[in-house]
């Protein structure tokens, strides 16, 4: 139990700082805090795991830790090989939702007549047209990337909450709150991006993203434990 924390602990001091980092502009500390992040926070599941890892899992997680380098070192040069590790662990978290989905199938038929989740599916398409819409100044590559990493978004979000309202588990509650702060993470990316001088926009998109490796992987350590993929 000492490990987890001390890991947790590294993990919430590297965040902490890299959002220092940004805040003051120093480059030097930027480059010290962020590189820790990734790699306290899967130190993080491989205790809980106790060292049982699952190979897909950890391969999203080291394409997280290369796109994070990546636009790291140089968000202009590195920009499309930054996004293809980005949306590599997308495609990844897709399948391992769609497991999910076909796993509770087995359990009993879920039940779509609930007002709030057409809600959801209509304000995440609402989501995905405006945020697409925002987008003026991208070359058509990289645009093609947000849709395709938009489209997964949508789908992750259909899994997760549909899931949600038919079942009740900590598994759910993490993966729920993962897909959120993927959604969140990504609108703010795109809306700093696009008004580079507001701080405030870069900040919720950087805490949002760096938060969202902790659901991840806290998402994936119930999973492991709570479903037959365990090994």
């Amino acid at each position: 139990m000492g490990k987890v924390h001390s890991a947790l602990i590294l993990y919430f001091a590297a965040i902490l700082l890299y959002l220092i980092a940004v805040l003051l502009g120093s480059d030097n500390l930027e480059l010290l805090s962020k590189p820790i992040i990734i790699p306290a926070v899967y130190y993080f599941y491989y205790i809980s795991v106790k060292g049982k890892i699952n190979f897909l899992f950890s391969f999203s997680i080291l394409s997280y830790f290369f796109a994070e380098i990546l636009l790291l070192i140089s968000a202009t040069d590195f920009l499309y090989p930054g996004l293809v590790c980005f949306g590599i662990p997308y495609l990844i978290i897709t399948y391992f939702l769609a497991q999910d989905f076909l796993y509770y199938l087995k359990k009993r038929k879920y039940a779509i007549n609930n007002f709030s989740f057409y809600i959801i599916i209509i304000l995440l398409l609402y989501l995905l047209y405006n945020v697409l819409s925002f987008i003026n100044e991208s070359s058509k590559l990289e645009f093609s990337f947000y849709i395709f990493n938009g489209i997964l978004l949508f789908v992750m979000g259909i899994f997760a909450f549909l899931i949600q309202f038919n079942f009740n588990n900590k598994t759910i509650l993490y993966m729920v709150l993962m897909v959120v702060f993927f959604i969140i993470s990504d609108l703010f990316f795109i809306f700093s991006k696009s008004t580079k001088d507001v701080i405030a926009l870069k900040m919720i998109s950087i805490i949002s993203q760096q938060l969202s490796y902790f659901f991840y992987v806290s998402y994936f350590i119930y999973r492991t434990k709570t479903y037959y993929f365990k090994k």
